[in-house]
């Protein structure tokens, strides 16, 4: 790629600029217009990008999901960015108590892969979502991620079970036994054959 190049276009006291100025009530509903068929198109945009790489890289690669040991799972864990690393570690030490765990990562939130999570998600018995944050007030009282993938598997031919649970807010370490006892909670969902929409806090101090 080329070097970037603002031009004239930098910031600097002495010539002060402004930068993706807002419209006005007259113009602002056909600028959030373009914007959203803007995020329509990096859809297929994104796509395009992970093909070209794949074929200078040679990789096989989801531009959207990562799948972590779910060939033969029942329950899956959903989550992303740094919460993988201790879901897949616990994954591990799982199946070598047979308990039949995978994880579904999302690499991407917007655009948000609705068609791609249905295609995925659809296969489990019950899923269980992770969150790094809280929604104040939203549906279930859970996070951001737990309630965009119910919308998501919302009138899909085929539902999974779900339970959210709420962890490692503020940067607090998610452990193994953590990550352990959520997958547990959703094996049981799993077993029972009922919804539990009651999300979950772990790692919470004091009297939960």
């Amino acid at each position: 790629m080329p070097p970037y190049d603002r031009g004239d276009l930098l910031l600097h006291p002495d010539n002060p600029i402004t930068i993706a100025p807002q419209a006005n009530e007259d113009w602002l509903m056909e600028v959030r217009r373009q914007s959203s068929e803007a995020s329509k198109n990096a859809y297929t945009v994104m796509k395009e990008v992970y093909k070209d790489f794949n074929r200078i890289f040679g990789e096989v690669d989801n531009p959207f999901l990562e799948e972590y040991m779910t060939e033969d799972a029942d329950i899956v864990l959903v989550g992303m960015g740094t919460m993988a690393l201790p879901v897949k570690v616990a994954i591990r030490e799982m199946r070598k108590d047979g308990k039949k765990v995978g994880m579904v990562r999302l690499k991407w939130v917007r655009p948000f892969p609705t068609d791609e999570l249905r295609d995925s998600l659809s296969r489990f018995k019950a899923v269980g979502v992770l969150d790094r944050d809280y929604s104040f007030g939203s549906p279930f009282h859970g996070g951001i991620l737990f309630n965009e993938v119910k919308a998501a598997l919302y009138g899909a031919d085929s539902q999974p079970l779900m339970k959210g649970f709420v962890c490692g807010l503020g940067g607090r370490e998610v452990l193994l036994e953590d990550v352990t006892s959520m997958a547990d909670d959703v094996i049981s969902i799993a077993n029972s054959g009922k919804a539990d929409n009651d999300v979950r806090w772990v790692g919470v101090r004091g009297k939960q």
